[in-house]
């Protein structure tokens, strides 16, 4: 039985600075995975966008990392982070979810410069410095937006269920 709304109502009331600090401890927690995921996840994408051979490398391991469900390693990355730091647990799971849109969308951009403008860059003797700056960033800008907005809310539900299978403890959030 689900109880009357005016109980949920007066329970939220009655609770509201609770669940504010624990949902600001849940927030926290996943802007700092989405932080860690980006500050891996955009130059691993630059460096496989210019190279081919790495490209072929790094892709399938990002694949596979995406498709691992987070409840089948959390209990493997709380225990490598220690029972004691849950919160480092709980970032770390929370950035693995938020990865793969932050590669996938940046590698994607930056190998989606246009041909023509690329034969362009050519005829003009462009360096691959001056190609990266002034081509491949600026056509890679709407696709890293989007995988931002996509990895912020994977990773508001990465340290949810991190936060679920951690247990409670030290980091006390929404879970």
């Amino acid at each position: 039985l689900l109880p009357a709304p005016s109980a949920i109502g007066a329970a939220l009331v009655a609770d509201a600075p609770t669940l504010f600090l624990s949902g600001w401890n849940t927030l926290s927690m996943a802007l700092s995975a989405l932080t860690l995921a980006a500050l891996v996840a955009w130059p691993l994408a630059l460096v496989a966008a210019l190279s081919p051979s790495l490209e072929r490398a790094v892709r399938p391991l990002a694949v596979t990392l995406q498709v691992t469900p987070v409840v089948a390693i959390a209990p493997l990355v709380v225990i490598w982070a220690g029972l004691d730091h849950p919160e480092r647990a709980i970032t770390v799971l929370a950035a693995i979810v938020a990865f793969f849109p932050l590669f996938s969308g940046a590698l994607t951009g930056l190998k989606s410069a246009d041909p023509d403008l690329e034969r362009l860059f050519d005829l003009y003797g462009a360096t691959r410095v001056q190609r990266l700056v002034r081509l491949r960033l600026p056509a890679a800008a709407p696709f890293v937006l989007e995988g931002v907005k996509v990895a912020t809310g994977l990773s508001i539900i990465g340290a949810v269920v991190a936060e679920f299978v951690a247990g409670s403890g030290a980091a006390q959030g929404l879970a």
